[in-house]
């Protein structure tokens, strides 16, 4: 027999994107309402006297008073840099080299990387955060360890190992066939493994040569349903770097989209100092900028 049981509270959810759709047809909204759940999968939400009338026997929790929404979705987060999180540095190449470097290191252990995975999905799940588009480092151990746990625990997550083989620690590194090979062999186990979804992973422009975005590229097209997860112009310092290392780009955007990675799959976090030819490019490609109020001020 299917376990049945209902819940009574206020509920808020969106059926549309409210930026392309008028908010009176993509935000629902019941005062008083039921949410009927079968098997731990929703069956039916809407108002007390319409459900109720439809389930007279299924058991009720009435949380009246309260409200209940969807579960929230981050769209860019790193799960290695839990341990760190407040680290101070004045601007984002020294927080690199200072703080998260160094602590992304320890993830070559693949059982540490899982103690870490199991604290950050947990702190995600306390916060009301059920999916995360989500950093690994760049060993494939984290990413296993990330996975195993996610999964452990019936998560919708999407992951990547990150891809970087230049201008950091010689521990750090990887070249650009192995972050290659390594990809698709994580993307062939996991993606689509359950709940878990694969994201390509490039650090950033500087951490990564030509010849590695170009495969990363090349994964977008061998796997038409994975993702490409990125940075993008976060940083006035990091933005003239990328231009001295990438002289034949018409911007920091456009080192991407030299490689192919501008797609409509494609997430670029925080995206502070575009210019307008780079929202237009954005915008016709339909790809999406992760904004991080929170980092970004800080």
């Amino acid at each position: 027999m299917p376990s049945v049981k209902a819940f009574r509270a206020a509920f808020l959810d969106f059926t549309d994107d409210p930026f392309f759709t008028d908010e009176s047809q993509s935000v629902r909204y019941f005062a008083d309402g039921l949410l009927v759940v079968e098997d731990g999968k929703v069956k039916e939400l809407g108002s007390w006297k319409a459900v109720r009338s439809k389930h007279p026997n299924v058991p009720i929790t009435d949380y009246t008073g309260l409200l209940i929404t969807s579960g929230f979705i981050d769209t860019h987060i790193h799960f290695p840099q839990t341990e760190m999180i407040a680290a101070y540095g004045k601007q984002l190449l020294e927080w690199l080299n200072k703080f998260t470097f160094p602590t992304e290191r320890k993830f070559q252990d693949k059982e540490y990387a899982k103690k870490v995975a199991s604290v950050f999905l947990q702190e995600l799940l306390r916060n009301g955060t059920t999916t995360a588009l989500v950093f690994a480092a760049v060993f494939p151990e984290s990413v296993e360890a990330f996975f195993e746990e996610a999964d452990r625990l019936n998560l919708c997550m999407i992951a990547g190992k990150v891809m970087m083989d230049r201008n950091a620690p010689d521990f750090l590194t990887d070249t650009a066939k192995s972050s290659y090979h390594d990809s698709k062999q994580l993307i062939e186990k996991w993606h689509h493994k359950n709940r878990l979804r694969y994201a390509v992973t490039p650090r950033f422009a500087p951490t990564s040569t030509d010849e590695q975005l170009q495969l990363a590229g090349k994964l977008l097209s061998e796997y038409p349903s994975v993702y490409l997860h990125t940075h993008l112009s976060e940083d006035a310092d990091e933005i003239a770097w990328v231009k001295e290392l990438f002289p034949q780009a018409d911007g920091y955007l456009d080192v991407y989209d030299r490689a192919q990675l501008v797609t409509n799959r494609s997430i670029f976090a925080h995206g502070i100092h575009l210019t307008e030819t780079e929202f237009q490019r954005l915008s016709e490609a339909e790809a999406a900028i992760a904004f991080c109020p929170t980092s970004n001020l800080f």
